[in-house]
């Protein structure tokens, strides 16, 4: 009986692991509202999520939201990039995910991964819906 009981209770807590998105590096929590940034303007809000596990590549997820703007033309590869607070850039390594059409679109980017001595670091995004840059800041400094 005790057995069952036990297995029982692992069972709630894998399931709540998975329900919370224990795993997933985008997973909301404390330490991940901070880690979300939105900008707006031009009709549309870009919202960035730096990966809170940060292994070989610094992985940004990215969605762009709006109810007027045709998003299909922006094309993640030549309106992004990173940067540190030295100017030092980071190649776009990838962009994974890419998801949604019109209206809503996001993908998972992934650059080079930042140097130990960087403190901060920026993702601009360039040139959507007449605004012509938008930062998003994050400090990495441990």
């Amino acid at each position: 009986m005790r057995r069952v009981v036990w297995l029982a209770v692992l069972g709630a807590i894998a399931v709540a692991g998975v329900l919370s998105g224990a795993g997933d590096p985008f997973a909301a929590s404390n330490l991940q509202a901070k880690l979300i940034q939105q900008v707006a303007g031009g009709g549309v809000t870009v919202t960035a999520t730096l990966s809170k596990e940060q292994g070989e590549a610094t992985a940004i997820k990215i969605a762009f939201n709006t109810h007027s703007v045709d998003l299909n033309g922006y094309q993640f590869e030549k309106i992004v990039a990173l940067r540190d607070e030295s100017g030092r850039t980071y190649p776009l390594q990838a962009v994974e995910n890419a998801s949604g059409s019109g209206h809503h679109r996001q993908a998972v980017l992934r650059f080079g991964q930042v140097t130990p001595q960087a403190r901060t670091i920026e993702l601009i995004v360039k040139d959507v819906a007449g605004v012509k840059e938008r930062i998003f800041r994050w400090s990495v400094a441990e």
